[in-house]
Formats: structure tokens, C-alpha cells, sequence
């Protein structure tokens, strides 16, 4: 039922998002602890083979994927970075994710580690920078990764809240990979705004060449909204730095009481400050409180964060990034993406890696159904997958057609001019 292969549950009549994510949660232990038959755990984690050689067909449409594409100028601006602190990396997370008393935590850590290629958690840290790069080096032609930090939860008083936190990424692990392999990586940082050193920690970080910064404010307990985002608001204007931060319902970590921070129309104090921001998934999942309308409706955040992005007043400063919007839960928003050629040279390509490692979350044949690829592309792009998922995520974006035949414009996937310049 998770498979990107032809399944009988794909032909079956779909059950309510609700349903359908208690339904995966809740089997998410049971596999955990080697449950599910011949489905099992490698179904919902596969590990890829790029030493494996691709088909003659395979090899054609990711050439065809390059066509008009300059390696030197595309970014993919979403790959996590993740690590349990192994190797002095300072890495980071909280022990609920590594404990049986914890299931669905526990759960989600090994999908995460599983989609990684970690083999070792005595070697973790290591083992998924050394995976990540085989990956990317495994494409050629490629182009470059921005690596995301991710600060722990602060308090409106500064101090950090550590038991808040799901995981730590440190901006100086993040940089110091990019410094190593800059042919390969761009670093982008995480700082929690309310931080009594958040002004300093970006001037410095953005000295040591961060590129943009990293936001994810359900998980983060960052309100966009707050007066106490103002002076590093100022600071990241100043410096043309913009924030990629998460909007929408976020699904990857547990936030249920905090999800209204993602409400993408929060993100009005950070744009009236001059500040550029980089929505993630250009919010394509649940629903937030309308702070425009009279009684606070609800709608959907894909139709909040349209309307700020049809706001000309913001058209030098908000931009919106298609990672998982190929998820089976939120590819309904593609066709809207890809018909709308005048959003294109606001919209920047993210692969959300390692999620397109886990095979539950991309169903090529959800794609098909709505006929934005073909069945010979579906087929070639299930072989990718087995391949590398990174290559995979890039490739069948670009082979995505709208109702009228439209695909992604090349310079969604060559942002330059978006992120600061080292």
C-alpha cells in the first residue's frame, strides 16, 4: 500500500486524509519493531543503489530533465541535515525519538535513519553526510545542496527550552560540511529569533558563509507574528538574507498544539520588514485561521499563502518552494503550481531530503492518476528511485505537466539572486 509500484490500494477509493494518517501512524511501531509482513520496514525506507546502472530509457529523461539547465546555478534549497551527536558533531535529539516507551517517536527516528543509509548509530553523524555526498556525486551532471541547521525550541525570554526540542542541528556542523565539500553543499543556518544572541549569531554566521536561514515555526515555537522577531527581522533585511521557513501543517514532527504558527499569513511582520522569505512546500497541507476575514474563518494554507504571493507589494520578497508537493497528500496543489506560469519566477525547487528516500510519501502512481506524467515516465522514474532519491525528486519534478501541458521553468530550479552571496 506504500509502495511507489502499482498497487491495489492505489486503485482503491481513498480514505479521508484524517484516516489516512492515523492508519500510517499508527502502524508506524508494529514496523518499527519488524512487523509488516512482506511490506515490512525496507518499504517504507528503501535503501538506493547509484552504483546500479540505469536503462538506456532511465538515462535519456534525466538528460532530458538537464535540458536547459546551467549545473553551475542550481540549487536544491532543502536537505536536511540530521545527527544524534556522534563524531563531536554537536548534533542533537531529544531521547523520546530513541526510546521504545516513545513508539511513534521511535518510529519516525528509525524511518529517518533507514532513509539515510545509516547502518551504524555508533557512526550515525558521519554516515549520513558520507551517504547524502555519495548521492549527490552519483549525478552527473549536478548541481549544489543547501544543507539546513535547526535550532532548539526558545522562550520568549530567551532561554532555551530543551525538553520542547525534537532534534539540534549547530550551525557550525552545517558549516563546517560546506567548507569541506563546497563543490557540493551551501549552508544555510537556524536561529531562534527570540535568542538573546540571535542578532550576533546570524551576523556571524552569514560572515562564515551562510546563505539563507532556516525556520520551522511549529517545531521551533517561533509566532512570525511577535514583536520579538523585530530586531532580527531588521538585521536580515540589512544583510539580504532571506528565511526558508516551513508553512502549513507540519506532519514530520509532533507540533499539534503550535500549528497555527506556520499559518503562512503570520509571515506579514517578516515581509513588511523587507525581509525576503522562502515558504516552504508553499504551504500545501491543512488549514490555517484566516486573519484577514471578519470572524477568522479557516481555509486552506495553500489559498493563504496564494493570496500572499499574488500581493504586489511583496513581489520582491516572498517567494514559495515546491518541496513535497509530489507527496501523495499534497499533490493536489500541482496542477494550480504548474498552470500558474506568472508564480514561476517566485517559486524555487527544495527536495526536502531524505523524505523522498521514504517510499510511503511519493506515489508516482498518485501522479499518473491525476495526469501529470505518463505511465512511461512512471515507470522510468520508479526505476530512479531504486536508484538515488535525490535524482529521482529532481528529475520527476521536471517531468511534471500541468492541464495544458505546462512544466516547471527552468529558473525555478537556479534561484540565483534569491540567496545571499558568500
Amino acid at each position: 500500500m506504500t509502495s511507489k509500484d502499482t498497487s491495489a490500494a492505489e486503485n482503491s477509493p481513498e480514505p479521508s486524509r484524517f484516516t489516512r494518517r492515523r492508519l500510517l501512524l499508527g502502524s508506524l511501531p508494529f514496523l518499527a519493531l519488524g512487523g509488516g509482513g512482506a511490506l515490512g520496514w525496507q518499504r517504507l525506507a528503501r535503501p538506493a543503489a547509484p552504483d546500479e546502472p540505469l536503462s538506456e530509457a532511465a538515462r535519456a529523461l534525466v538528460a532530458e530533465a538537464w535540458k536547459g539547465l546551467d549545473p553551475a546555478r542550481v540549487v536544491d534549497v532543502h536537505v536536511h541535515v540530521v545527527g544524534i551527536g556522534t563524531g563531536d558533531s554537536g548534533c542533537w535529539v531529544n531521547p523520546r525519538m530513541r526510546s521504545f516507551w516513545h513508539p511513534l517517536e521511535y518510529a519516525r527516528f528509525d524511518i529517518y535513519r533507514r532513509a539515510a543509509g545509516i547502518r551504524d548509530l555508533d557512526a550515525a553523524d558521519a554516515q549520513y553526510i558520507e551517504r547524502l555526498s555519495e548521492l549527490a556525486r552519483a549525478s552527473d551532471p549536478r548541481g549544489r545542496l543547501m544543507l539546513l541547521a535547526f535550532d532548539r525550541v526558545h522562550r520568549e525570554d530567551g532561554s532555551m527550552d530543551e525538553g520542547a526540542s525534537e532534534f539540534y542541528v549547530p550551525n557550525d556542523h552545517v558549516l563546517a560540511e560546506v567548507e569541506r565539500a563546497p563543490d557540493l553543499f551551501l549552508a544555510c543556518g537556524s536561529i531562534h529569533p527570540y535568542r538573546k544572541d540571535a542578532v550576533a549569531e546570524l551576523e556571524r554566521i552569514v560572515e562564515r558563509g551562510a546563505r539563507a536561514i532556516k525556520w520551522l515555526p511549529s517545531a521551533m515555537r517561533i509566532d512570525p507574528g511577535s514583536t520579538l522577531c523585530d530586531a532580527f527581522y531588521a538585521k536580515a533585511a540589512e544583510l539580504g538574507v532571506p528565511i526558508l521557513t516551513h508553512g502549513g501543517e507540519e506532519r514530520a514532527v509532533e507540533v499539534a498544539e503550535a500549528q497555527e504558527l506556520s499559518n503562512p499569513l503570520r509571515l506579514r511582520r517578516a515581509l513588511d520588514a523587507g525581509v525576503k522569505v522562502i515558504v516552504a512546500h508553499c504551504a500545501s497541507s491543512g488549514e490555517g485561521i484566516d486573519l484577514d476575514s471578519p470572524g477568522n474563518p479557516r481555509r486552506p494554507n495553500f489559498e493563504l499563502f496564494l493570496r500572499l504571493i499574488e500581493d504586489g507589494k511583496y513581489r520582491d520578497r516572498l517567494w514559495g518552494e515546491i518541496s513535497a508537493t509530489t507527496q501523495y497528500n499534497r499533490c493536489d496543489v500541482l496542477p494550480t503550481l504548474l498552470s500558474r506560469s506568472e508564480l514561476h519566477p517566485r517559486l524555487v525547487n527544495g527536495s526536502d531530503y531524505p523524505l523522498p528516500a521514504i517510499n510511503v510519501l511519493t506515489r508516482t502512481g498518485a501522479l499518473l492518476d491525476r495526469a501529470l506524467i505518463t505511465e512511461v515516465e512512471r515507470e522510468l522514474l520508479n526505476e530512479l528511485d531504486r536508484h538515488n532519491p535525490l535524482l529521482f525528486d529532481f528529475v520527476m519534478k521536471r517531468s511534471l505537466r500541468g492541464p495544458g501541458g505546462e512544466r516547471f521553468a527552468d529558473r525555478v530550479f537556479m534561484p540565483q539572486g534569491l540567496l545571499r552571496t558568500s
